[in-house]
């Protein structure tokens, strides 16, 4: 772990592209961060350094990431930009701030390589929207029952979050604020495999995101 910051602070740009591979698993790395990115999750090492597991693997005696505490992933995380803006992020500046560990590492070809065709796996197998569509209406029928025991207005707003159809945003609501606009997933879904998938074929660069201060 020390000589692997060592490598991220102190290499030069050609020394860390070489020997980056030694010390973590690259195309493990490319899958954890596709996912990252594509569930928008910034409450995570893209904006705040945490919530993460770094591991050494007995195997390849390679280090890799695990996710961790991932309640505020599918563009949810209101200190980096609102609901669109985080469905428009980049992929390939998805940090926020300075990151020197991923600016380094998008700056190595053969990890862009690797992270692009796991973005292109992902939205063809896994990120679709129908059927991501089918699993949350299964697990919403699944726990209506007792979010309906707890209140009518917990049921309402459960209801509007998993629904498709656009709910109109009140107009004073906040995003830290007990009348915050219901986070509907179907719609970020849709938005965040159309803004990916116009990402990788070049047609849009996508929103470098900001820290929010409110």
């Amino acid at each position: 772990v020390i000589e692997f910051a060592r490598l991220v602070t102190s290499a030069d740009n050609a020394e860390f592209a070489q020997r980056v591979g030694d010390f973590l698993d690259l195309e493990r790395f490319a899958r954890y961060l596709a996912c990252e990115v594509l569930l928008s999750n910034y409450d995570s090492f893209l904006a705040d350094g945490q919530n993460f597991y770094l591991y050494l693997d007995p195997g390849s005696n390679k280090l890799g990431f695990i996710p961790w505490d991932l309640d505020i992933a599918w563009g949810a995380f209101p200190l980096v930009g609102t609901l669109t803006e985080q469905a428009r992020a980049s992929i390939w500046h998805p940090w926020v701030g300075k990151h020197r560990f991923l600016e380094r590492m998008m700056a190595v070809e053969e990890y862009r390589r690797l992270y692009r065709a796991q973005l292109e796996e992902l939205l063809r197998q896994l990120f679709v929207p129908s059927r991501l569509y089918q699993r949350m209406d299964t697990v919403a029928q699944i726990i209506r029952s007792p979010i309906a025991a707890e209140s009518a207005y917990r049921l309402r707003r459960f209801e509007q979050a998993v629904s498709a159809p656009n709910v109109e945003r009140p107009a004073n609501a906040r995003a830290q604020s007990d009348n915050r606009p219901v986070h509907q997933l179907k719609r970020f879904i849709e938005q965040r495999a159309v803004s990916v998938r116009e990402q990788l074929d070049g047609k849009s660069k996508g929103i470098v995101l900001q820290r929010h201060l409110f």
